[in-house]
C-alpha cells in the first residue's frame, strides 16, 4: 500500500487496517442511500470551510518543512567553524556562510508563526455553521445506514465468509488468508496533506495480490 508524501512522492502506509470483505461495500450504501427518505443534507458550506483550511494548512506544512531544512543547513554551517582559525579566510567565508543561514532561519521562523496564526484562523472559522452541518449528516446517515449491518451480517452468511483484518506493516505490506469467495478490499487512511480528507479503497481482489494507491482509490472529505 502507497500513498503520496508530503513531497508528493508515493511512499509505505504502515499502520492502515486493511479488512477484506465478502460483498461490495459501495453497493451496499448506494442500495441502502436509494431507499432513503430524505436527500443527503448539502455539504457545500463544510467543502468551502475545508477548502479554506486546507490552503492555510498546507502553507503552514511547507513554512514548518522549509524551517526544518534551514535548521540542519545551520547546525552544518556551525559544525564547519568549529576548530578553524578566526583570523583564517576559511573562516571568514564559512562564518558568513553561517550568519546567511541564520537570518534565513530567523525570517522562516516569523513565516511559520505567520502561517500557523492564519491555520488556527482557518479553523476557527469552521464555527456553528459546520457544526449544524456535521449533525444534519450525522442524522441523516443514521437513518440511513441503520440496517446496513443486518444487511452485510446476511452477506456475509450467505457467502459463508467472514470478513478478515490486519494491519499494514512498516513496508506498506500486509498477507491476508482469504477462502475461496468474491472479495473486495476496504481502507481508509488520512490525507497527510489535509486532516479533513481522507484516502477511501473499496477494491475487488482479481489476483493473489493488490496495490492500493491513488490510483485504485478515492481522495474524500471526512465529514
Amino acid at each position: 500500500m502507497v500513498l503520496p508524501g508530503r513531497d508528493g512522492a508515493l511512499v509505505p502506509a504502515p499502520g492502515v487496517a486493511l479488512i477484506a470483505l465478502p460483498y461490495d461495500r459501495d453497493s451496499v450504501i448506494a442500495a441502502l442511500e436509494a431507499r432513503a427518505a430524505t436527500p443527503r443534507p448539502s455539504t457545500a458550506p463544510l467543502d468551502s470551510l475545508f477548502a479554506r483550511f486546507r490552503d492555510a494548512y498546507s502553507a503552514f506544512a511547507t513554512a514548518e518543512s522549509g524551517l526544518r531544512a534551514l535548521q540542519d543547513s545551520q547546525a552544518v554551517a556551525a559544525k564547519r567553524l568549529e576548530g578553524l582559525d578566526r583570523k583564517s579566510p576559511t573562516y571568514r567565508e564559512a562564518y558568513t556562510a553561517f550568519t546567511a543561514v541564520a537570518r534565513a532561519r530567523a525570517e522562516a521562523e516569523r513565516g511559520l508563526a505567520a502561517a500557523d496564526a492564519r491555520k488556527q484562523a482557518a479553523r476557527a472559522a469552521f464555527g456553528p455553521s459546520a457544526d449544524s452541518v456535521r449533525q444534519a449528516l450525522k442524522g441523516w446517515e443514521d437513518s440511513t445506514y441503520r440496517d446496513y449491518e443486518r444487511t452485510t451480517e446476511g452477506l456475509a452468511r450467505s457467502s459463508r465468509a467472514e470478513p478478515v483484518t490486519d494491519t499494514t506493516g512498516e513496508d506498506g505490506h500486509v498477507t491476508l488468508s482469504l477462502k475461496p469467495s468474491r472479495w473486495w478490499i476496504y481502507a481508509r487512511s488520512w490525507d497527510v496533506d489535509d486532516p479533513n480528507a481522507e484516502w477511501y479503497w473499496n477494491v475487488p481482489v482479481t489476483g493473489d495480490s493488490l496495490l492500493l494507491s491513488p490510483a485504485n482509490g478515492r481522495r474524500r472529505p471526512r465529514y
